[in-house]
């Protein structure tokens, strides 16, 4: 049975983080609000999403786990740092369960610990770069994700990046006004790729088509990697993301780079 309306949840931004308190009771019925604004949370990509849980209380000890889904449905994309504030919480259920989620989940006595940590996050590399709504900003992207796969030294997956960002960014240029934030990630052997707009429709996949501009649409991004999303963003925009797993590839797809209005 539930034990009230919906949580009240409080968002505000401390330097790079972003921190959510929520308050009320954690169960099935309030669950998939905390999730929708976790996921928009980590779509926005901040230096790192702190929950405190001070003000939560759980109707069922395993209802904490719904952190550890969270960053597990999100760590192939995202490569935001999920944190935990436990505050002064002594019931046993709770330090039962924040044991748990904590050999998943970094979990912190108060919040400035949390903050100290985003500065040790682990080993990976980032690079970001807006574009505007124009043509050719196609060619910029596909020329800044040739040289960040050089500089980091994942040459053997540059060939398939330049052809998965070349459709996202063609994507948000030819269906949106918007301009494009592209951000490049490299970690645990995951080359990450992900386009944010601040338009809030989503892609839809279509047959290939010789006839459009982009050629083959989603289907190549679909084809090349190892995995690719959209999520929403608090915004109201979204991010479209897709990663590559940094190993030599058995076969490669012939890729004409020239989709988005030629080189």
């Amino acid at each position: 049975m539930g034990h009230g309306g919906p949580l009240d949840i409080a968002v505000r931004t401390v330097g790079e983080a972003i921190v959510i308190t929520p308050s009320g009771v954690l169960e099935v019925a309030t669950a998939p609000q905390l999730r929708t604004l976790l996921f928009k949370a980590l779509a926005d990509q901040p230096g790192a999403v702190i929950v405190q849980l001070q003000d939560l209380v759980l109707a069922k000890a395993y209802t904490l786990s719904l952190f550890t889904a969270v960053a597990r449905q999100t760590a192939d994309w995202s490569g935001i740092p999920l944190l935990l504030v436990a505050g002064q919480r002594n019931t046993r259920a709770f330090q039962v369960e924040s044991a748990a989620v904590a050999r998943f989940i970094p979990v912190f006595a108060d919040l400035a610990s949390a903050l100290a940590a985003i500065h040790t996050p682990p080993a990976r590399q980032l690079t970001r770069l807006r574009l505007p709504s124009d043509p050719n900003s196609c060619r910029v992207a596909r020329r800044f994700v040739a040289a960040t796969c050089e500089l980091w030294r994942c040459e053997d997956l540059s060939e398939d990046a330049v052809a998965i960002v070349s459709e996202l960014i063609g994507n948000v240029v030819r269906h949106t006004r918007s301009d494009a934030d592209l951000r490049l990630e490299l970690r645990r052997q995951l080359l990450t790729v992900a386009v944010s707009d601040t338009d809030p429709g989503f892609p839809v996949r279509r047959p290939p088509s010789t006839t459009r501009e982009s050629g083959l649409g989603l289907g190549i991004v679909t084809e090349l990697a190892t995995a690719w999303g959209a999520n929403a963003t608090s915004t109201g925009g979204k991010v479209i993301w897709a990663t590559l797993r940094l190993e030599p590839l058995n076969a490669k797809l012939a890729i004409n780079n020239d989709w988005c209005n030629g080189r």
